[in-house]
């Protein structure tokens, strides 16, 4: 019983490390993870986690995704990318072995605290480097703090709306709701002055459909957060210039007819699609497949596009159409299984932002944002709605 508490306490106290480190270091992260999960087998009573995980659809459509991958790896063979995406798709196990085990209500409540200031570290240091303070990343452009922007991005629309459902739905003290407001700010500003879309037009939506799910029964409220929203983004856009020339630029090439990478890479994944539409071209065939087309193709490729920017075309390509309708499927039982475990909907705004987010890259597959969506699933699983 004794070594049985220290292993639950020391799981405890991997939990709220992993809540620090995600945004702000990938080796810590790793580390946490695995030492997580051994910590989860070595508590026993494994008959019952093996019952817990087979007993739920969304676990079990997990695992047949990753054992897909691996029979698909074992018909079709190896391919440039192969190794590169069984590693991703490995990093899916965790997933399962957390959801067999139980975290305290109290510790999950301190993690999701934990990770909102280690986010606030991450969205001070963005900011500082947005506007020249610091140059952590030199003259890599593309890395926000200690992320990618593009999942940096995604990382605060989810911490936004942790925030706001906290702040309402929540019983907090009022200085932790001030800090709450602070942290909001922030988040916002950093969001905002980044060169990501993604997470910026899922912020959004998911605000849109957070407002419709909490005030439907109030139709003055519920237009009122509408309009209030609507202004705040038409504000926030027409007072910044970098937004205005990142979604203009979009937005002229989409009207004009002209080609850029994405467009290719859409275009050229449906028609290798189309080739094998329900077998799929094997595990990891992404980029020979398609730098194999022609010589502007295999530019792409080289420049590190190793998938064509959109999540289920890029499972569709590579295991076939049994392949796509288990990823949705993976959100499609989720989403059941949180709104009957949380008694309501809210949850749900989870597997709807990668639903969302999956048609702009692979964020599911991507390994900053899986072990996110990893992360989030086990604190919403654990944590039981209390509201205020």
């Amino acid at each position: 019983l004794e070594s049985r508490s220290l292993l639950v306490n020391f799981k405890h106290i991997l939990l709220v490390i992993l809540s620090l480190s995600i945004p702000l270091s990938i080796a810590v992260s790793n580390i946490t993870l695995i030492l997580l999960m051994i910590t989860v087998v070595f508590e026993g009573d494994l008959k019952n986690k093996i019952r817990k995980i087979c007993s739920s659809k969304w676990m079990v459509s997990i695992i047949i995704l990753i054992l897909l991958y691996y029979f698909y790896w074992f018909v079709f063979g190896t391919y440039s990318d192969t190794l590169w995406i069984l590693k991703r798709v490995s990093i899916l196990w965790f997933l399962p072995v957390f959801y067999s085990t139980k975290f305290s209500y109290k510790i999950t409540q301190k993690a999701v605290f934990v990770f909102l200031i280690s986010m606030f570290i991450s969205s001070v240091i963005a900011i500082s480097e947005n506007y020249g303070f610091i140059n952590l990343n030199g003259d890599n452009w593309t890395w926000s703090a200690f992320l990618k922007y593009t999942d940096h991005n995604v990382f605060l629309a989810l911490s936004i709306l942790i925030l706001i459902y906290a702040y309402f739905n929540i019983a907090l003290s009022s200085l932790i709701k001030n800090i709450f407001i602070f942290f909001l700010l922030v988040y916002l500003f950093s969001i905002f002055s980044e060169a990501g879309k993604t997470g910026q037009i899922a912020l959004v939506l998911l605000i849109v459909v957070y407002i419709f799910q909490e005030l439907r029964k109030n139709t003055k409220k519920l237009l009122l957060s509408l309009v209030l929203l609507f202004i705040s983004v038409y504000v926030i856009y027409n007072s910044s210039e970098n937004l205005q020339k990142r979604f203009e630029k979009e937005i002229n090439m989409v009207l004009n007819k002209e080609s850029s990478n994405r467009l290719l890479l859409l275009q050229h994944s449906v028609e290798i699609i189309k080739q094998k539409p329900f077998v799929g071209h094997g595990a990891g065939s992404f980029s020979d497949k398609f730098g194999a087309i022609n010589e502007e193709t295999n530019k792409i490729v080289r420049y590190n596009h190793k998938t064509p920017h959109n999540n289920y075309l890029y499972i569709w390509m590579e295991l076939g159409m049994l392949g796509l309708v288990v990823l949705v499927s993976i959100f499609y039982f989720q989403i059941r299984e949180l709104k009957i475990l949380n008694g309501g909907s809210t949850m749900v705004l989870l597997p709807i932002m990668y639903l969302l987010i999956m048609f702009t890259d692979s964020y599911f597959l991507s390994f900053n944002t899986l072990v996110l969506y990893i992360y989030i699933s086990v604190i919403i699983i654990n944590y039981q709605c209390k509201p205020s």
